[in-house]
């Protein structure tokens, strides 16, 4: 018995390391992401690398994901395991709440130098909760309009700012034989986003959140600042014979709606700031004939845009909170955003406008560093299945001719049936 105990006393001293389950070290920093593009590798190996330089004894550890996998289920995962990353990618909205919740998100205000938040714009490093949580990397705004600069010149045109101002510059557009919008809400995502911006800019925040909320009644009152919507519906802005038929916003997708604003069958689209590549890309293959710009989505309340932020997430669990932080900071450098708006992305910095030579990126650029808020889409501001009853109630308002009271029923409704489901 005692030779035993001897020998478990000896196997204890020399294989405890082994045995021991792995824990977080302050020497090394974990980074959870969804870059896998070659060119975005490249940039974040560079950035590390720099870091690592300026950190010496700190080396960083790249846990890469699918963004799809990532984005549903792994996000979570990755915080219920015994090594947690210390940093780690996130989309603003749900996940960021979730993630607050659950305290898987350091509250950064503390650890934040001065010049560092001054270097973003307002609405970059938005307190919720208390606390200041997503760093952020890129945004993409939801909703712009892009329109014929040539028709729109030829009219006597200019961008209009208010509600009023663009119903009746699509009225005039349509008196002039132009289709005055192309959309395409097969998916149902494109016209949901809009509706989600025109409602945040008549509620207060919180009256956003409610709607979302499950097994909370939804009012016709809740939803007044889906009128412009509907007076667009009901002027026929959204179709044209021999181009678009009644209702065929509902059967088009958004490719397709994209195609015939390229090849001049509308005056304007409504999508988001990803199609900047899609103009570019149209004119250098020369199958543009006119001059594409794009003005915000006018307004009538608050002061908002609708956008998906990403940034990261820094774990308060994370041995070294000090470096995490400082990684985090690291990524959103001038020199690395600058990078990663050479590929296209979109940086909250205030120097963002200094990346790019092109005026329509220069403007939405200026636009994101004076607007008073950004708001996500539900399928990113909100749970999944509310987020997609939001959508498929603005479908049908507009496809089926719902007015108000019917929209709030339908949405009530939807609500009701997610809570009988548990969700």
């Amino acid at each position: 018995m005692r030779a035993w105990l001897v020998a478990l006393i000896v196997a204890a001293v020399l294989f405890a390391d082994r045995l021991a389950l792995p824990r977080p070290r302050p020497d090394v920093l974990r980074l959870a992401h969804t870059f896998t593009a070659r060119s975005e590798r490249a940039i974040l190996d560079d950035a590390i690398a720099e870091f690592e330089r300026r950190h010496p004894g700190v080396k960083v550890e790249q846990l890469v994901s699918n963004s799809e996998v990532y984005s549903t289920v792994g996000w979570r995962l990755q915080f219920q395991r015994r090594l947690q990353p210390d940093v780690a990618f996130a989309w603003d909205g749900h996940k960021v709440d979730t993630a607050v919740a659950r305290g898987w998100a350091l509250d950064l205000r503390p650890h934040l130098d001065p010049a560092f938040t001054r270097a973003f714009a307002p609405a970059a490093l938005e307190d919720r909760s208390g606390g200041v949580y997503l760093l952020p990397h890129s945004v993409d705004v939801c909703n712009l309009v892009w329109f014929n600069r040539d028709v729109f010149d030829g009219l006597g045109l200019g961008p209009p700012r208010t509600h009023e101002e663009w119903l009746r510059t699509c009225e005039a557009l349509a008196a002039a034989g132009h289709l005055p919008l192309v959309q395409g809400n097969r998916d149902l995502w494109p016209m949901g986003n809009l509706a989600a911006e025109l409602l945040a800019q008549a509620l207060e925040p919180d009256d956003v959140t409610r709607l979302y909320r499950p097994a909370v009644a939804v009012e016709p009152a809740d939803l007044a600042g889906l009128g412009p919507l509907l007076r667009l519906r009901d002027q026929g802005a959204f179709h044209r014979a021999g181009v678009v038929e009644a209702g065929g916003l509902g059967g088009l997708s958004d490719t397709d709606a994209k195609v015939l604003f390229l090849g001049g069958k509308a005056a304007q689209h409504v999508v988001g700031s990803w199609f900047l590549a899609d103009v570019d890309d149209a004119a250098a293959k020369g199958e543009l004939d006119f001059e594409v710009d794009l003005f915000p989505v006018p307004t009538g309340g608050r002061d908002v845009t609708a956008a998906v932020k990403t940034g990261f997430l820094v774990n308060p669990a994370s041995a070294n909170v000090p470096a995490a932080v400082a990684l985090a900071q690291h990524l959103l450098s001038r020199d690395v955003q600058a990078r990663f708006a050479a590929l296209g992305a979109l940086s909250l910095r205030r120097d963002a406008p200094e990346f790019t030579h092109d005026p329509r990126a220069r403007r939405l650029l200026a636009r994101l560093a004076t607007t008073g808020a950004l708001v996500p889409p539900p399928d990113t501001g909100h749970a999944p299945d509310q987020a997609a009853l939001a959508y498929r109630v603005v479908g049908r308002l507009l496809t089926q001719g719902h007015d108000l009271d019917a929209a709030a029923e339908a949405w009530t409704r939807g609500k009701r049936e997610l809570a009988r489901k548990g969700r």
